[in-house]
Protein backbone atom coordinates (compact mmCIF):
# COMPACT_ATOMS: atom_id res chain seq x y z
CA UNK A 1 0.00 0.00 0.00
CA UNK A 2 1.17 3.24 -0.96
CA UNK A 3 0.20 6.69 1.23
CA UNK A 4 0.03 9.63 -1.34
CA UNK A 5 -0.19 13.33 0.50
CA UNK A 6 -3.30 14.68 -0.63
CA UNK A 7 -2.10 18.35 0.18
CA UNK A 8 -0.36 20.66 -2.21
CA UNK A 9 1.30 23.69 -1.19
CA UNK A 10 -0.65 26.27 0.36
CA UNK A 11 0.17 29.79 1.20
CA UNK A 12 -2.03 30.30 3.83
CA UNK A 13 -1.64 29.77 7.66
CA UNK A 14 -3.96 27.99 9.01
CA UNK A 15 -4.65 27.91 12.74
CA UNK A 16 -6.95 25.28 14.14
CA UNK A 17 -9.12 25.58 17.64
CA UNK A 18 -8.89 21.83 19.13
CA UNK A 19 -10.90 20.30 22.29
CA UNK A 20 -9.51 20.74 25.32
CA UNK A 21 -10.20 17.08 26.05
CA UNK A 22 -7.86 16.36 23.13
CA UNK A 23 -4.16 15.39 24.30
CA UNK A 24 -1.41 14.24 23.12
CA UNK A 25 1.36 11.90 24.13
CA UNK A 26 4.58 13.22 25.62
CA UNK A 27 5.37 15.74 28.15
CA UNK A 28 7.70 18.60 29.19
CA UNK A 29 9.91 18.68 31.45
CA UNK A 30 10.65 19.28 35.26
CA UNK A 31 13.57 20.53 37.49
CA UNK A 32 13.88 17.52 38.70
CA UNK A 33 12.62 15.40 35.58
CA UNK A 34 9.83 13.70 36.89
CA UNK A 35 6.98 15.36 34.80
CA UNK A 36 8.48 13.21 31.53
CA UNK A 37 7.14 10.08 31.41
CA UNK A 38 9.62 7.98 32.67
CA UNK A 39 10.34 5.37 29.94
CA UNK A 40 13.43 2.71 30.92
CA UNK A 41 13.70 2.91 27.70
CA UNK A 42 16.83 4.97 28.22
CA UNK A 43 18.40 2.02 30.49
CA UNK A 44 18.65 0.19 27.27
CA UNK A 45 20.84 0.98 24.66
CA UNK A 46 19.14 0.76 20.92
CA UNK A 47 20.37 -1.34 18.73
CA UNK A 48 20.62 0.14 15.18
CA UNK A 49 21.52 -0.29 11.87
CA UNK A 50 24.78 -1.73 12.51
CA UNK A 51 26.18 -0.44 15.49
CA UNK A 52 24.38 0.74 19.17
CA UNK A 53 23.76 4.07 19.79
CA UNK A 54 23.36 5.72 23.78
CA UNK A 55 21.03 5.48 26.13
CA UNK A 56 17.35 6.79 24.93
CA UNK A 57 16.28 9.99 27.24
CA UNK A 58 12.82 9.20 28.77
CA UNK A 59 9.86 9.72 26.83
CA UNK A 60 11.91 10.04 23.95
CA UNK A 61 10.12 7.86 21.85
CA UNK A 62 6.80 9.40 21.05
CA UNK A 63 5.67 10.29 17.49
CA UNK A 64 2.02 11.26 17.32
CA UNK A 65 1.36 14.52 15.88
CA UNK A 66 -1.56 16.06 17.19
CA UNK A 67 -2.21 20.13 17.62
CA UNK A 68 -4.16 21.72 20.97
CA UNK A 69 -4.78 25.51 20.97
CA UNK A 70 -4.42 26.98 24.35
CA UNK A 71 -5.23 30.35 25.14
CA UNK A 72 -4.85 31.67 28.28
CA UNK A 73 -4.25 34.81 30.37
CA UNK A 74 -1.03 37.13 31.63
CA UNK A 75 -0.09 40.74 30.44
CA UNK A 76 0.67 42.04 27.11
CA UNK A 77 4.54 42.12 26.30
CA UNK A 78 6.09 45.93 26.54
CA UNK A 79 7.63 47.15 23.69
CA UNK A 80 4.64 45.57 21.20
CA UNK A 81 3.74 47.03 17.98
CA UNK A 82 -0.06 46.96 18.10
CA UNK A 83 -1.46 46.04 14.96
CA UNK A 84 -5.49 45.47 13.94
CA UNK A 85 -7.52 42.24 14.26
CA UNK A 86 -6.98 42.24 18.24
CA UNK A 87 -3.30 40.86 18.00
CA UNK A 88 0.06 42.03 19.75
CA UNK A 89 3.36 41.76 16.94
CA UNK A 90 6.71 42.04 17.37
CA UNK A 91 7.04 41.29 21.24
CA UNK A 92 8.69 38.83 23.14
CA UNK A 93 7.53 35.24 24.03
CA UNK A 94 9.34 34.34 27.26
CA UNK A 95 9.06 30.37 27.71
CA UNK A 96 9.95 29.14 31.62
CA UNK A 97 12.15 26.03 30.65
CA UNK A 98 12.50 23.65 33.84
CA UNK A 99 15.52 21.88 32.61
CA UNK A 100 18.99 22.74 31.40
CA UNK A 101 19.18 23.41 28.01
CA UNK A 102 22.47 21.21 27.16
CA UNK A 103 22.95 21.71 23.31
CA UNK A 104 21.07 23.66 20.95
CA UNK A 105 22.29 21.30 18.01
CA UNK A 106 19.41 19.20 17.30
CA UNK A 107 22.01 16.39 16.32
CA UNK A 108 24.12 16.40 19.24
CA UNK A 109 24.63 13.09 21.44
CA UNK A 110 23.95 15.46 24.37
CA UNK A 111 20.43 17.48 23.45
CA UNK A 112 18.39 14.26 24.01
CA UNK A 113 19.35 15.48 27.78
CA UNK A 114 16.85 18.21 28.10
CA UNK A 115 14.12 19.81 25.93
CA UNK A 116 15.68 20.53 22.70
CA UNK A 117 13.18 17.95 21.36
CA UNK A 118 10.75 19.55 21.43
CA UNK A 119 12.45 23.34 21.20
CA UNK A 120 14.80 22.27 18.08
CA UNK A 121 11.60 23.40 15.86
CA UNK A 122 11.64 26.73 16.67
CA UNK A 123 14.92 26.91 14.30
CA UNK A 124 14.37 23.52 11.95
CA UNK A 125 11.84 22.80 10.24
CA UNK A 126 10.75 19.24 9.31
CA UNK A 127 9.62 17.43 6.04
CA UNK A 128 6.02 17.24 6.91
CA UNK A 129 3.83 18.03 9.92
CA UNK A 130 1.11 15.70 11.25
CA UNK A 131 -2.13 17.44 12.36
CA UNK A 132 -4.24 16.24 14.98
CA UNK A 133 -6.90 14.06 12.50
CA UNK A 134 -3.58 11.86 11.97
CA UNK A 135 -2.99 12.95 8.66
CA UNK A 136 -0.55 14.86 7.58
CA UNK A 137 0.34 18.67 6.48
CA UNK A 138 3.31 20.51 4.19
CA UNK A 139 5.99 21.26 5.83
CA UNK A 140 9.51 21.66 4.06
CA UNK A 141 7.74 18.90 1.64
CA UNK A 142 4.57 20.27 -0.74
CA UNK A 143 3.76 16.52 -1.74
CA UNK A 144 5.07 12.88 -0.66
CA UNK A 145 4.27 9.37 -1.13
CA UNK A 146 5.63 6.08 1.28
CA UNK A 147 4.83 2.42 1.50
CA UNK A 148 6.48 0.20 3.86
CA UNK A 149 9.99 -0.04 1.84
CA UNK A 150 10.00 3.46 0.48
CA UNK A 151 9.22 7.25 0.54
CA UNK A 152 9.54 10.07 -1.68
CA UNK A 153 9.05 13.68 -0.71
CA UNK A 154 9.27 16.50 -2.92
CA UNK A 155 10.47 20.24 -1.52
CA UNK A 156 8.71 23.03 -1.74
CA UNK A 157 10.16 25.51 -4.00
CA UNK A 158 11.31 28.64 -2.79
CA UNK A 159 12.75 27.30 0.64
CA UNK A 160 16.07 29.19 2.50
CA UNK A 161 17.95 28.47 5.54
CA UNK A 162 18.46 31.40 7.67
CA UNK A 163 22.08 32.27 5.69
CA UNK A 164 19.86 33.20 2.90
CA UNK A 165 20.93 29.65 0.89
CA UNK A 166 18.47 27.43 -0.78
CA UNK A 167 17.81 24.23 0.70
CA UNK A 168 18.69 21.68 -1.54
CA UNK A 169 17.58 17.61 -2.25
CA UNK A 170 21.06 16.67 -1.62
CA UNK A 171 21.16 18.37 1.96
CA UNK A 172 18.06 16.86 3.16
CA UNK A 173 19.40 13.64 2.16
CA UNK A 174 22.89 14.02 3.58
CA UNK A 175 20.49 15.28 7.29
CA UNK A 176 19.02 12.16 6.78
CA UNK A 177 21.79 9.48 6.20
CA UNK A 178 23.24 11.33 9.06
CA UNK A 179 20.77 10.69 11.89
CA UNK A 180 20.19 6.97 10.81
CA UNK A 181 24.32 6.41 11.14
CA UNK A 182 24.33 5.05 14.91
CA UNK A 183 28.13 5.91 14.58
CA UNK A 184 26.99 9.57 14.66
CA UNK A 185 24.74 9.17 18.28
CA UNK A 186 21.91 10.72 17.26
CA UNK A 187 20.27 10.96 20.67
CA UNK A 188 16.54 9.98 18.58
CA UNK A 189 17.99 6.98 16.65
CA UNK A 190 15.08 4.66 16.22
CA UNK A 191 12.71 7.12 17.41
CA UNK A 192 12.85 9.81 14.63
CA UNK A 193 14.29 7.51 12.71
CA UNK A 194 13.04 3.80 11.66
CA UNK A 195 14.21 1.00 13.20
CA UNK A 196 15.84 -0.44 10.51
CA UNK A 197 18.60 0.63 8.11
CA UNK A 198 17.59 3.01 5.05
CA UNK A 199 19.31 5.29 1.95
CA UNK A 200 18.41 8.89 1.78
CA UNK A 201 19.15 10.58 -1.73
CA UNK A 202 18.22 13.74 -3.32
CA UNK A 203 17.77 15.09 -6.85
CA UNK A 204 18.89 18.80 -7.04
CA UNK A 205 17.16 19.32 -10.09
CA UNK A 206 13.54 17.91 -9.45
CA UNK A 207 14.13 18.69 -5.51
CA UNK A 208 12.92 14.85 -4.62
CA UNK A 209 14.23 12.77 -1.52
CA UNK A 210 14.44 9.16 -1.85
CA UNK A 211 14.19 6.83 0.98
CA UNK A 212 14.43 3.15 0.48
CA UNK A 213 14.72 0.40 3.91
CA UNK A 214 16.52 -2.42 3.97
CA UNK A 215 13.69 -4.19 4.93
CA UNK A 216 9.65 -3.15 5.63
CA UNK A 217 9.01 -0.35 8.14
CA UNK A 218 5.87 1.11 8.57
CA UNK A 219 6.34 4.21 9.57
CA UNK A 220 8.47 6.94 7.71
CA UNK A 221 6.47 9.77 7.58
CA UNK A 222 5.69 9.68 11.07
CA UNK A 223 10.08 8.73 11.88
CA UNK A 224 11.87 10.59 8.85
CA UNK A 225 9.14 13.14 8.28
CA UNK A 226 9.42 14.50 11.38
CA UNK A 227 13.50 15.07 11.80
CA UNK A 228 14.42 18.33 12.59
CA UNK A 229 16.57 19.62 8.80
CA UNK A 230 19.87 21.16 9.73
CA UNK A 231 21.27 23.29 6.12
CA UNK A 232 24.70 22.82 4.87
CA UNK A 233 26.87 25.76 7.08
CA UNK A 234 25.52 23.84 10.12
CA UNK A 235 26.57 20.38 8.87
CA UNK A 236 29.90 21.70 7.59
CA UNK A 237 30.71 23.61 10.90
CA UNK A 238 28.58 21.33 13.84
CA UNK A 239 30.35 23.28 16.26
CA UNK A 240 28.30 26.18 15.75
CA UNK A 241 24.69 24.91 16.42
CA UNK A 242 25.72 24.70 19.98
CA UNK A 243 25.11 28.59 20.28
CA UNK A 244 23.60 29.35 16.70
CA UNK A 245 21.29 28.22 14.08
CA UNK A 246 21.75 27.40 11.36
CA UNK A 247 17.88 25.98 9.72
CA UNK A 248 14.31 26.78 7.86
CA UNK A 249 12.49 27.32 10.62
CA UNK A 250 10.62 30.39 11.57
CA UNK A 251 13.08 31.45 14.26
CA UNK A 252 17.08 32.05 14.26
CA UNK A 253 19.16 31.63 17.50
CA UNK A 254 20.52 34.74 18.02
CA UNK A 255 22.29 33.38 21.54
CA UNK A 256 22.82 30.93 24.11
CA UNK A 257 23.99 30.91 27.42
CA UNK A 258 23.70 28.99 30.76
CA UNK A 259 20.04 30.74 31.75
CA UNK A 260 18.82 30.11 28.04
CA UNK A 261 18.44 31.09 24.68
CA UNK A 262 17.33 33.70 22.35
CA UNK A 263 15.26 33.69 19.12
CA UNK A 264 14.45 36.01 16.35
CA UNK A 265 11.68 36.10 14.19
CA UNK A 266 12.45 35.52 10.28
CA UNK A 267 11.32 37.79 7.95
CA UNK A 268 9.60 35.84 4.96
CA UNK A 269 8.93 32.63 6.55
CA UNK A 270 6.00 31.06 4.75
CA UNK A 271 6.46 27.00 4.29
CA UNK A 272 5.35 26.48 8.15
CA UNK A 273 2.47 24.20 8.44
CA UNK A 274 0.57 23.93 5.40
CA UNK A 275 2.02 27.39 4.27
CA UNK A 276 2.04 29.20 7.99
CA UNK A 277 3.58 32.26 7.75
CA UNK A 278 5.76 34.62 10.72
CA UNK A 279 4.30 37.35 8.66
CA UNK A 280 1.05 35.78 10.78
CA UNK A 281 -0.41 38.89 12.98
CA UNK A 282 0.34 38.34 16.49
CA UNK A 283 3.90 36.47 15.51
CA UNK A 284 6.90 37.07 18.19
CA UNK A 285 9.42 39.57 17.35
CA UNK A 286 11.82 37.91 19.63
CA UNK A 287 11.28 34.09 21.77
CA UNK A 288 13.19 33.43 24.85
CA UNK A 289 13.98 30.20 26.49
CA UNK A 290 14.26 31.24 30.01
CA UNK A 291 15.88 28.34 32.45
CA UNK A 292 13.50 28.35 35.57
CA UNK A 293 14.34 25.38 37.45
CA UNK A 294 12.19 25.85 40.90
CA UNK A 295 8.21 25.78 40.08
CA UNK A 296 6.99 28.19 42.49
CA UNK A 297 9.22 30.49 41.09
CA UNK A 298 7.92 29.73 37.42
CA UNK A 299 4.65 30.14 39.05
CA UNK A 300 4.97 34.00 40.64
CA UNK A 301 6.62 34.76 36.63
CA UNK A 302 3.80 34.19 35.04
CA UNK A 303 1.10 35.52 37.17
CA UNK A 304 3.61 38.47 37.60
CA UNK A 305 3.49 38.49 33.90
CA UNK A 306 7.44 38.15 33.43
CA UNK A 307 7.04 34.65 31.45
CA UNK A 308 4.47 34.13 28.56
CA UNK A 309 4.23 30.74 29.01
CA UNK A 310 5.58 27.85 32.04
CA UNK A 311 5.23 24.15 33.09
CA UNK A 312 4.62 23.38 36.57
CA UNK A 313 3.29 20.49 38.65
CA UNK A 314 2.18 19.55 41.93
CA UNK A 315 1.47 22.64 44.79
CA UNK A 316 2.00 25.04 41.93
CA UNK A 317 0.12 23.59 39.63
CA UNK A 318 -2.65 23.42 41.60
CA UNK A 319 -2.42 27.34 42.67
CA UNK A 320 -2.33 28.33 39.31
CA UNK A 321 -5.72 26.34 38.21
CA UNK A 322 -7.30 27.62 41.50
CA UNK A 323 -6.61 30.93 40.36
CA UNK A 324 -7.81 30.53 37.17
CA UNK A 325 -4.75 30.40 34.50
CA UNK A 326 -5.63 28.84 31.59
CA UNK A 327 -4.08 26.14 30.76
CA UNK A 328 -2.85 23.49 27.84
CA UNK A 329 -2.85 19.76 28.75
CA UNK A 330 -1.16 17.01 27.38
CA UNK A 331 -1.59 13.76 28.66
CA UNK A 332 0.92 10.34 29.17
CA UNK A 333 1.31 7.33 30.66
CA UNK A 334 2.50 8.53 34.09
CA UNK A 335 2.82 4.97 35.65
CA UNK A 336 3.31 1.57 34.40
CA UNK A 337 4.72 -1.80 35.66
CA UNK A 338 7.62 -3.53 33.91
CA UNK A 339 7.78 -7.11 34.88
CA UNK A 340 11.22 -8.99 35.25
CA UNK A 341 11.17 -12.27 33.45
CA UNK A 342 14.63 -13.53 34.08
CA UNK A 343 14.04 -17.49 35.35
CA UNK A 344 15.65 -16.59 38.83
CA UNK A 345 12.74 -14.24 38.91
CA UNK A 346 8.84 -15.44 40.57
CA UNK A 347 7.46 -12.79 37.92
CA UNK A 348 9.25 -15.54 35.27
CA UNK A 349 6.24 -17.30 35.88
CA UNK A 350 3.12 -15.35 33.77
CA UNK A 351 0.57 -17.18 35.91
CA UNK A 352 1.97 -14.91 39.00
CA UNK A 353 2.44 -11.92 37.29
CA UNK A 354 -1.39 -12.50 36.22
CA UNK A 355 -2.02 -12.85 39.78
CA UNK A 356 -0.22 -9.47 41.13
CA UNK A 357 -2.27 -7.53 38.38
CA UNK A 358 -5.17 -9.26 40.14
CA UNK A 359 -4.31 -8.03 43.03
CA UNK A 360 -4.30 -4.51 42.33
CA UNK A 361 -6.83 -2.02 43.01
CA UNK A 362 -6.20 0.79 40.25
CA UNK A 363 -8.82 3.16 41.76
CA UNK A 364 -6.38 3.56 44.48
CA UNK A 365 -3.35 3.72 42.62
CA UNK A 366 -4.42 6.72 40.29
CA UNK A 367 -5.34 8.19 43.64
CA UNK A 368 -2.07 8.08 44.98
CA UNK A 369 -0.45 8.89 41.66
CA UNK A 370 -2.53 11.67 41.61
CA UNK A 371 -1.49 13.26 45.22
CA UNK A 372 2.23 12.84 44.50
CA UNK A 373 2.27 15.14 41.87
CA UNK A 374 -0.77 17.39 42.06
CA UNK A 375 -2.23 16.51 38.88
CA UNK A 376 -5.12 14.42 38.51
CA UNK A 377 -4.61 10.74 37.11
CA UNK A 378 -6.87 8.33 35.42
CA UNK A 379 -6.36 4.49 34.75
CA UNK A 380 -4.39 4.00 31.68
CA UNK A 381 -6.63 2.63 29.02
CA UNK A 382 -3.46 1.07 27.03
CA UNK A 383 0.37 0.86 26.04
CA UNK A 384 0.55 3.72 24.30
CA UNK A 385 -0.82 7.24 24.73
CA UNK A 386 -1.14 10.19 22.49
CA UNK A 387 -3.87 11.67 20.21
CA UNK A 388 -4.13 10.88 17.55
CA UNK A 389 -2.31 7.51 17.42
CA UNK A 390 -0.91 6.53 14.02
CA UNK A 391 -2.90 2.92 15.36
CA UNK A 392 -5.17 2.81 17.64
CA UNK A 393 -3.76 0.69 20.97
CA UNK A 394 -5.10 -2.74 22.37
CA UNK A 395 -7.53 -1.82 25.72
CA UNK A 396 -5.78 -1.92 28.80
CA UNK A 397 -9.58 -2.32 30.94
CA UNK A 398 -10.27 -5.45 28.49
CA UNK A 399 -6.89 -7.30 28.05
CA UNK A 400 -5.78 -7.41 31.48
CA UNK A 401 -6.67 -10.51 33.80
CA UNK A 402 -9.78 -10.45 35.94
CA UNK A 403 -9.05 -8.57 39.20
CA UNK A 404 -9.59 -9.55 42.73
CA UNK A 405 -8.10 -11.39 45.51
CA UNK A 406 -9.99 -14.64 44.72
CA UNK A 407 -8.44 -14.49 41.18
CA UNK A 408 -4.95 -13.61 42.42
CA UNK A 409 -4.93 -16.70 44.47
CA UNK A 410 -6.40 -19.17 42.46
CA UNK A 411 -3.65 -18.11 39.72
CA UNK A 412 -0.87 -18.51 42.41
CA UNK A 413 -2.27 -22.27 43.21
CA UNK A 414 -1.95 -22.66 39.69
CA UNK A 415 1.56 -21.48 39.45
CA UNK A 416 2.37 -24.35 41.83
CA UNK A 417 2.15 -22.10 44.86
CA UNK A 418 0.73 -22.92 48.51
CA UNK A 419 -0.79 -20.59 51.06
CA UNK A 420 0.88 -21.32 54.10
CA UNK A 421 -1.12 -19.54 56.97
CA UNK A 422 -1.10 -16.05 55.44
CA UNK A 423 2.14 -16.55 53.04
CA UNK A 424 2.60 -18.30 49.87
CA UNK A 425 5.36 -20.84 49.39
CA UNK A 426 6.83 -22.96 46.66
CA UNK A 427 9.72 -25.05 47.32
CA UNK A 428 10.18 -24.48 50.89
CA UNK A 429 10.59 -20.63 49.81
CA UNK A 430 8.21 -17.90 50.43
CA UNK A 431 6.94 -15.35 47.24
CA UNK A 432 9.75 -12.65 47.41
CA UNK A 433 9.18 -9.74 44.93
CA UNK A 434 11.43 -6.47 45.02
CA UNK A 435 9.61 -3.18 43.72
CA UNK A 436 12.32 -0.78 41.72
CA UNK A 437 11.79 2.54 41.12
CA UNK A 438 13.90 5.12 39.57
CA UNK A 439 12.61 8.30 41.52
CA UNK A 440 11.63 9.79 45.22
CA UNK A 441 8.38 10.54 44.03
CA UNK A 442 7.34 7.51 43.00
CA UNK A 443 7.56 6.11 46.33
CA UNK A 444 3.88 6.15 47.65
CA UNK A 445 2.60 4.52 44.41
CA UNK A 446 5.51 1.69 45.45
CA UNK A 447 4.70 1.16 49.20
CA UNK A 448 0.87 0.84 47.74
CA UNK A 449 1.79 -2.00 45.05
CA UNK A 450 3.97 -3.41 48.40
CA UNK A 451 0.79 -3.22 50.51
CA UNK A 452 -1.81 -4.67 47.85
CA UNK A 453 0.56 -7.48 46.93
CA UNK A 454 1.42 -8.17 50.70
CA UNK A 455 -2.14 -8.15 51.70
CA UNK A 456 -2.78 -11.33 49.22
CA UNK A 457 0.32 -13.30 51.08
CA UNK A 458 3.46 -12.23 49.44
CA UNK A 459 6.53 -10.17 50.87
CA UNK A 460 7.34 -7.56 48.87
CA UNK A 461 10.73 -4.68 49.61
CA UNK A 462 10.88 -1.68 47.91
CA UNK A 463 14.23 -0.23 46.34
CA UNK A 464 14.68 3.01 44.90
CA UNK A 465 17.55 2.54 42.20
CA UNK A 466 20.90 4.02 42.34
CA UNK A 467 23.17 5.63 39.61
CA UNK A 468 25.05 2.16 39.75
CA UNK A 469 21.81 0.25 39.82
CA UNK A 470 21.02 1.75 36.81
CA UNK A 471 23.63 1.51 34.89
CA UNK A 472 24.00 -2.41 36.00
CA UNK A 473 20.47 -2.90 34.29
CA UNK A 474 21.99 -1.53 31.17
CA UNK A 475 24.22 -4.45 31.19
CA UNK A 476 21.69 -7.08 31.28
CA UNK A 477 21.26 -7.02 35.42
CA UNK A 478 18.01 -6.44 36.45
CA UNK A 479 17.98 -7.77 40.11
CA UNK A 480 14.01 -7.04 40.80
CA UNK A 481 11.28 -8.39 40.17
CA UNK A 482 9.24 -5.19 39.00
CA UNK A 483 10.10 -1.93 37.85
CA UNK A 484 7.49 1.20 38.19
CA UNK A 485 8.16 3.81 35.08
CA UNK A 486 6.03 4.84 32.45
CA UNK A 487 6.01 5.34 28.86
CA UNK A 488 5.46 8.47 26.45
CA UNK A 489 5.59 6.09 23.22
CA UNK A 490 2.90 6.38 19.92
CA UNK A 491 3.91 4.11 17.53
CA UNK A 492 3.80 0.59 17.71
CA UNK A 493 7.12 -0.30 16.41
CA UNK A 494 9.05 1.51 18.95
CA UNK A 495 7.38 -1.06 22.12
CA UNK A 496 8.68 -3.87 19.85
CA UNK A 497 12.64 -4.08 20.82
CA UNK A 498 11.25 -3.20 24.57
CA UNK A 499 9.26 -6.83 24.85
CA UNK A 500 10.67 -8.80 21.91
CA UNK A 501 14.05 -9.37 20.75
CA UNK A 502 17.42 -9.56 22.19
CA UNK A 503 17.96 -8.81 25.68
CA UNK A 504 20.08 -6.15 27.17
CA UNK A 505 22.96 -4.97 26.18
CA UNK A 506 22.65 -6.44 22.90
CA UNK A 507 18.99 -5.62 22.45
CA UNK A 508 16.23 -3.07 24.62
CA UNK A 509 14.49 -6.14 26.10
CA UNK A 510 15.35 -5.14 29.71
CA UNK A 511 12.74 -7.62 31.25
CA UNK A 512 13.55 -10.21 29.13
CA UNK A 513 10.11 -10.83 27.69
CA UNK A 514 9.69 -13.98 25.58
CA UNK A 515 6.46 -13.71 24.09
CA UNK A 516 5.89 -15.66 20.96
CA UNK A 517 2.86 -14.64 20.24
CA UNK A 518 3.60 -11.27 19.97
CA UNK A 519 6.74 -11.59 18.15
CA UNK A 520 4.64 -13.06 15.28
CA UNK A 521 2.12 -10.94 15.37
CA UNK A 522 4.67 -8.03 15.53
CA UNK A 523 6.98 -9.40 12.66
CA UNK A 524 3.87 -9.78 10.22
CA UNK A 525 2.55 -6.40 11.26
CA UNK A 526 5.92 -4.41 10.66
CA UNK A 527 5.60 -5.78 7.06
CA UNK A 528 2.13 -4.06 6.76
CA UNK A 529 2.11 -0.25 5.66
CA UNK A 530 0.52 1.96 7.92
CA UNK A 531 -3.35 1.74 8.73
CA UNK A 532 -3.48 -2.02 7.27
CA UNK A 533 -1.14 -3.32 9.95
CA UNK A 534 -3.32 -1.93 13.02
CA UNK A 535 -5.25 -5.05 13.84
CA UNK A 536 -2.43 -7.40 13.80
CA UNK A 537 -0.65 -4.35 16.67
CA UNK A 538 -3.48 -4.63 18.48
CA UNK A 539 -3.78 -8.09 18.76
CA UNK A 540 0.18 -8.11 19.44
CA UNK A 541 -0.50 -5.57 22.41
CA UNK A 542 -3.08 -7.60 23.80
CA UNK A 543 -0.85 -10.61 23.47
CA UNK A 544 1.46 -8.15 25.95
CA UNK A 545 -1.12 -7.07 28.54
CA UNK A 546 -2.72 -10.38 28.77
CA UNK A 547 0.08 -12.09 29.90
CA UNK A 548 1.09 -8.78 32.65
CA UNK A 549 4.73 -8.18 30.65
CA UNK A 550 3.82 -5.07 31.03
CA UNK A 551 0.72 -3.27 32.64
CA UNK A 552 -0.36 0.15 32.80
CA UNK A 553 -1.24 1.39 35.41
CA UNK A 554 -2.24 5.84 34.89
CA UNK A 555 -2.68 8.00 32.74
CA UNK A 556 -2.07 11.76 33.68
CA UNK A 557 -1.86 15.15 32.04
CA UNK A 558 0.89 17.69 32.11
CA UNK A 559 0.28 21.33 31.79
CA UNK A 560 1.39 24.08 29.86
CA UNK A 561 0.18 27.21 31.45
CA UNK A 562 0.22 30.29 29.00
CA UNK A 563 0.21 33.62 30.40
CA UNK A 564 -2.78 36.49 29.76
CA UNK A 565 -2.93 37.60 26.21
CA UNK A 566 -0.99 33.99 24.94
CA UNK A 567 -2.01 31.91 22.19
CA UNK A 568 0.22 28.73 21.57
CA UNK A 569 -0.82 25.23 19.75
CA UNK A 570 1.61 22.34 21.32
CA UNK A 571 1.84 18.66 20.06
CA UNK A 572 3.71 15.33 20.64
CA UNK A 573 6.78 16.74 19.38
CA UNK A 574 6.75 20.64 18.93
CA UNK A 575 6.09 22.39 22.89
CA UNK A 576 5.10 24.97 21.51
CA UNK A 577 4.48 24.71 17.86
CA UNK A 578 6.67 27.62 16.25
CA UNK A 579 3.87 29.29 13.86
CA UNK A 580 1.03 29.09 16.63
CA UNK A 581 2.87 31.31 19.59
CA UNK A 582 0.40 34.57 19.13
CA UNK A 583 0.71 37.17 21.10
CA UNK A 584 -2.71 39.12 21.49
CA UNK A 585 -4.08 42.64 22.83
Amino acid sequence: MTERAQTTEDPSARERAIRPDQKIGITMGTDHDTAQARSRHNLARHKGAGGTAPRRLRAAALLAGTLLLATACGTTNNGSIRTGGGYVSGGTFTLGVPVALPSANPYAANSGSGQMIFLNYLAYDSLVNENSRGTFETGLASSWTASATQASFRLRPGVTCSDGSKLTASQVAADLNYVGNPKNQYPWLGTLTPSVPYTATGDNATGTVDITTTSPFPFLLQTLGDVPIVCARGMADPSMLTTRSDGTGPFVLESAGPSGYTYVVRRGYTWGPNGASTSAPGTPGKIVLSIVTNPTTAANLLLAGQLSATQVLGPDAKRLVEQHVGQSAVEVQAAGLYFTEDPGQATSNVQVRQALVAAMNFGQLTEVQSQATGQPATRATGLRTGSPLPCAGASALTALPSAGPANAKKLLSQAGWTLTGKTWMKAGKPLQLTIAYEQANEEPLAELLQQEWTSIGASASLDLLTAQQLDALEQGDANFSVLLGASALTLPTQIEPEVSGPNVPKGQNVQEVSNPTYDRLAQEATATYGPKGCALWVQAENSVMQRADVVPVANQPVVLFLARNVQAQINSMRQPVPTSIKLLK
